[in-house]
């Protein structure tokens, strides 16, 4: 993606989803990357024959806190596309360990 830093690690999680590892990022830093993607992802068209395709993308963001398990750390991020998704679609959302969701 290149809307990605050096150091980010990138890869397929599950059938429609990916995960984003940002090493040394809080969760101020990952909603900007996150939303670079977003903004990156709905501003370019896809081409296919006589068809232009729009594309968006929804994403949920969450930072690794204590002592977390990846199964945590993955169950808040879900949580976050799932609000994201409800939201409207095409935005970020972040998920916080102490007070549930919060608006990007």
């Amino acid at each position: 993606v290149s809307a990605s830093r050096a150091n980010d690690q990138v890869g397929r999680y599950g059938g429609e989803e990916f995960l984003f590892i940002l090493p040394g990022t809080d969760i101020d830093g990952a909603l900007h990357v996150a939303e670079r993607v977003r903004a990156r992802i709905a501003r370019d068209t896809f081409h296919s024959g006589e068809v232009n395709l729009a594309i968006t993308v929804s994403l949920g963001v969450a930072e690794a806190v204590g002592h977390d398990t990846v199964d945590a750390l993955i169950s808040r991020a879900d949580a976050a596309l799932y609000a994201a998704k409800t939201a409207g679609r095409n935005c970020v959302r972040a998920a916080s360990v102490a007070v549930g969701l919060l608006s990007a």
